[in-house]
């Protein structure tokens, strides 16, 4: 977000040239700094030894970032006789070497004693993890991973945790603000090396599923007994297994279009290793990180990819995604409102769109935090109503549906849900506020009287939901509603004799 709309300017001996946009490059105190230092190291190069690696017949013998080198070989005699040319090189070109933050690394089976590795006379350490390009690699760990991760999850907790820590100073953030620098403070961190760390097992990434989850509820303002669906459906934020696979598919349409060298050819090198040796790669964990969606995506394996066959796979990943969180919300005893949303947007036996499945909800926009709060409780099944509150209640045996009774009407039949509490409940002080919710929205919108005479309750809460110029008169209605049940005390009934003497007053 911030590169898309940062401009530049130059100014020489006086004048200004127009603003431009830069394609390339990071932010950092002297955008030549790292052009200047590739030109001076262009023509460091490594004598060809029998133990260098090869990538689809590419020697690949050193790498390097800026001014951090990386130094590649299959034998110890190969990697020191490459230390010691690279310190020769140095000395000739006048690059210091910082050798205390030099180490090496043993990726594959250990040795039974480590070999000696030396640097302008002074032994190289080991180290199971180091970091390179911003990935770190565990060598000892069957997930190499495993260190990035935790280094990413914690890391994305800080950069959340001093988001939300502006509200001290501000206030609430809106819903669309906070959201906007999850994108731009937190998303990074939860995405990063996405390309190269694949989710092929779903708890390789549970602690930055925790993070987002986390987050979510506080921008919403909900508790974290919320279901974790509408986190999604309702912000337009992918969960973080479609969204990491997602980049890894556009990163591998980028090498196959763009084809630099180096990436493209490790590539061919670990699908032929897949395709032919059926061993452990990359490609083959993109397959497996596919497979482990809610809603399987089947990559072919075994069949070369093209830009054509990946951009149909994104395309089957948005589907998936649409296809899970409407089976999540049709499924979940605890969204009732939301299910009839769904029914209305999803016929049974047709596709969800990703639009109308995810996205960023009208609601949330509106101006005051009472009316956001009170609708996002109805949607989510945060409200105080005796439906969702005697779910949780510690019974020896789960409350029957039948028996969480309204605290008002007291009668047989009469359950405390969603629609009785705000369309039907009798209550004089309920009545006489809806009465007034009806007469403004009556007004504003006469077409919702034919629509109330017609639908059912449960189908005219939802046309209520959905139209958006009565959104703000719905919301400060639900939030008076949910008051006065909140300041009332609720019936708990827990055998047969205590609902009947509740309902008949004997």
């Amino acid at each position: 977000m911030l590169y898309c709309h940062l401009r530049y300017v130059v100014r020489f001996e006086g004048e200004t040239m127009d603003l431009f946009q830069a394609l390339m490059g990071i932010l950092i105190g002297d955008p030549a700094s790292p052009m200047l230092w590739l030109l001076f190291i262009s023509d460091f190069e490594l004598d060809p030894h029998p133990d260098d690696v090869f990538l689809a017949g590419r020697r690949v013998s050193h790498l390097e970032q800026a001014d951090d080198m990386a130094l590649l070989c299959f034998s110890a005699p190969g990697m020191q006789r490459k230390l010691e040319q690279f310190e020769r090189y140095c000395s000739v070109t006048f690059v210091h070497i910082n050798v205390p933050k030099s180490a090496a690394s043993i990726h594959g089976p250990l040795p039974d004693e480590l070999p000696t590795l030396t640097l302008c006379n002074a032994p190289l350490h080991f180290v199971p993890t180091a970091t390179y390009v911003g990935m770190t690699f565990t060598s000892t760990e069957r997930d190499i991973f495993r260190a990035h991760h935790e280094r990413k999850a914690l890391k994305a907790r800080t950069a959340a945790g001093a988001v939300m820590s502006l509200e001290s100073y501000t206030g609430h953030l809106p819903p669309q603000l906070a959201l906007t620098l999850y994108r731009a403070q937190v998303d990074p961190h939860l995405t990063a090396g996405s390309e190269v760390a694949l989710a092929a097992r779903p708890e390789a990434i549970a602690d930055l599923e925790d993070v987002q989850h986390t987050y979510l509820r506080r921008a919403l303002g909900i508790s974290k007994r919320a279901q974790i669906t509408p986190l999604y459906t309702e912000t337009g934020i992918w969960p973080l297994a479609y969204r990491r696979l997602q980049l890894a598919v556009r990163y591998l349409i980028y090498v196959l279009r763009d084809k630099p060298p180096l990436v493209e050819a490790a590539f061919s090198e670990l699908w032929e290793l897949t395709a032919t040796h059926h061993a452990s790669s990359w490609w083959g964990d993109l397959h497996l990180a596919a497979l482990a969606l809610p809603v399987p995506v089947r990559l072919p394996v075994h069949e070369r990819p093209t830009t054509e066959s990946l951009q149909a796979c994104l395309a089957e990943i948005t589907g998936s995604l649409a296809a899970h969180l409407r089976n999540r919300v049709r499924e979940s005893r605890r969204l009732p409102v939301l299910q009839h949303r769904i029914a209305n947007d999803c016929p049974p036996h047709a596709a969800p769109s990703l639009k109308s499945m995810c996205t960023f909800r009208e609601y949330l926009k509106l101006d005051r935090r009472r009316q956001r709060v009170a609708i996002t409780m109805l949607l989510f099944s945060e409200h105080p109503l005796a439906i969702e509150r005697l779910r949780r209640a510690p019974a020896p045996r789960p409350i029957p549906r039948e028996w969480r009774l309204c605290r008002f009407c007291k009668t047989a039949g009469t359950v405390e849900d969603e629609t009785h509490a705000l369309l039907l409940c009798p209550e004089p002080r309920l009545q006489h506020r809806r009465d007034s919710f009806f007469n403004l929205v009556f007004t504003e919108r006469p077409a919702l009287i034919r629509l109330q005479d017609r639908l059912s309750p449960s189908a005219f809460l939802d046309a209520l939901l959905t139209t958006k110029d009565t959104l703000p008169a719905l919301a400060d209605y639900t939030a008076d509603v949910f008051e006065l049940y909140e300041t009332t005390p609720m019936i708990v009934v827990s055998s047969h004799e205590e609902l009947q003497r509740t309902t008949t007053g004997v």
